[in-house]
Order: structure tokens, then C-alpha cells, then sequence
């Protein structure tokens, strides 16, 4: 059964695509990351602090592809969640796109720590490291939730994996963002704790959605 098939009223009346539904689950999740990246921008605003030196930063590349590595894996796991939703399989191999760039920031991140002391290292990856992953998943936390209570009645084939698509997606979205704060610049941090960020809201929405469903079938039978 489809998330289309079970969003249809029981009484046949009132057609078309329901609020949470296969057909609407891309806008769904834009309007999420719209009202997610406000919300993001508001916390860095009020609580956590732009980063002092943003105007200089941004003229530099890698501010960019900070920027950009995050929001690629969002789109990615956009695309993902929605062809799992519908049950096709070209969910998984838009998770292998997101994957594939993960791996290509993660060689990145190995080769410059290669040449890194053991002083740099243990400075760039504790305590900065945990914090950073800690604000991603705070940026992420309200949009993570309102994913998971809007799918928390459908009936999805693949929860598990649908889940983990709309957890990496909000985690990417507020990678992205995260940037805005984070000073951190090299592919040693960023590879490492952005991707670790991602992967922990990715497996909060997988197991969040597959409880739900879970539950759901213990109360219908």
C-alpha cells in the first residue's frame, strides 16, 4: 500500500492529494525547510551568534562549499524520501548520490588531516567538534518534527528508509544554515562532524518514523 492509498478518505468523497500525501511530499518538505531555515536563522540571531568574521569568510570558496555539501545531500534526500514514499526504487539511488558526496567530503577531510599534527587535530575535533554537531541537530530538531508528525498516520512501505531520507534531509537543511555560525573552515571539521550531523538526524527519523509504524500495526490488529 502506497502513502496515496492510505491518505484517501474512507468514504470515497473528497478527492484529490491529501495535505501528506506521495503527490504533495516534496512541498511538504519544502515549506518544512523554509519555515526550518527561519526558525535556523532566528536561533544563530538570538542565541548562538554569527560568526565574527562572515563578510571576510564569504569571499572565500570554501565558506561555499560548506555551504553547498549539506544542501546537496538536503536535495538528495528530498528526492530520496519522496520515490520511497511512491515505492520506487529510485529512492535508494538518490541516497547513493548523497552518499557518493559524503564519501568525496570525507577523503577530502583524510587528506588534510593526514598532514595535521596531532595538536591541530585534537583542537579542531573536541570540544568545537561536539558542539557543532550539537547546534545541527537543534537547527534540525524542529523540522525533524514536524516531518515525523505528519507522516506519524501514513502507512509506508519502506518506513525505516523513508524515515532516514526526511531525517537526512532536515539535517541538511540545517547543516547548511549551521554555516551561517560555525567558523569552522576545512574539510577536516567539516567533513567529519557535518556528515556525523546528518547521519545522527538521518537515523532519528528513521527509527522516529519506523516506531510509528510500528505502533500502528500493533493498534490495528
Amino acid at each position: 500500500m502506497t502513502i496515496d492509498e492510505t491518505l484517501v478518505p474512507a468514504s470515497g468523497v473528497g478527492g484529490g492529494a491529501p495535505i501528506w500525501s506521495a503527490a504533495t511530499l516534496p512541498w511538504r518538505l519544502a515549506e518544512i525547510a523554509a519555515a526550518g531555515a527561519l526558525a535556523g536563522v532566528l536561533m544563530i540571531l538570538l542565541w548562538l551568534d554569527l560568526r565574527p568574521d562572515l563578510p571576510v569568510a564569504a569571499a572565500h570558496a570554501f565558506f561555499w562549499i560548506k555551504a553547498a555539501y549539506p544542501a546537496g545531500v538536503a536535495g538528495c534526500a528530498m528526492v530520496a524520501a519522496t520515490w520511497l514514499a511512491r515505492a520506487k526504487p529510485g529512492g535508494v539511488m538518490a541516497l547513493a548520490f548523497a552518499g557518493a558526496a559524503a564519501c568525496a567530503m570525507l577523503i577530502a577531510a583524510a587528506v588534510q588531516a593526514s598532514s595535521m599534527t596531532p595538536t591541530a587535530l585534537a583542537a579542531l575535533y573536541w570540544p568545537n567538534g561536539a558542539l557543532c554537531l550539537g547546534d545541527i541537530l537543534v537547527i534540525a530538531a524542529p523540522m525533524l518534527a514536524l516531518a515525523v508528525a505528519g507522516l506519524r498516520r501514513v502507512d509506508l512501505e519502506r518506513p525505516a528508509a523513508t524515515g532516514f531520507a526526511c531525517g537526512l534531509f532536515c539535517g541538511g537543511v540545517a547543516g547548511t544554515i549551521d554555516g551561517l555560525h560555525c567558523w569552522e573552515g576545512s574539510y577536516a571539521f567539516v567533513g567529519v562532524w557535518f556528515t556525523l550531523a546528518m547521519l545522527v538526524s538521518g537515523g532519528l527519523g528513521a527509527a522516529a518514523i519506523t516506531l510509528l509504524a510500528r505502533r500502528r500495526l500493533v493498534a490495528a490488529e
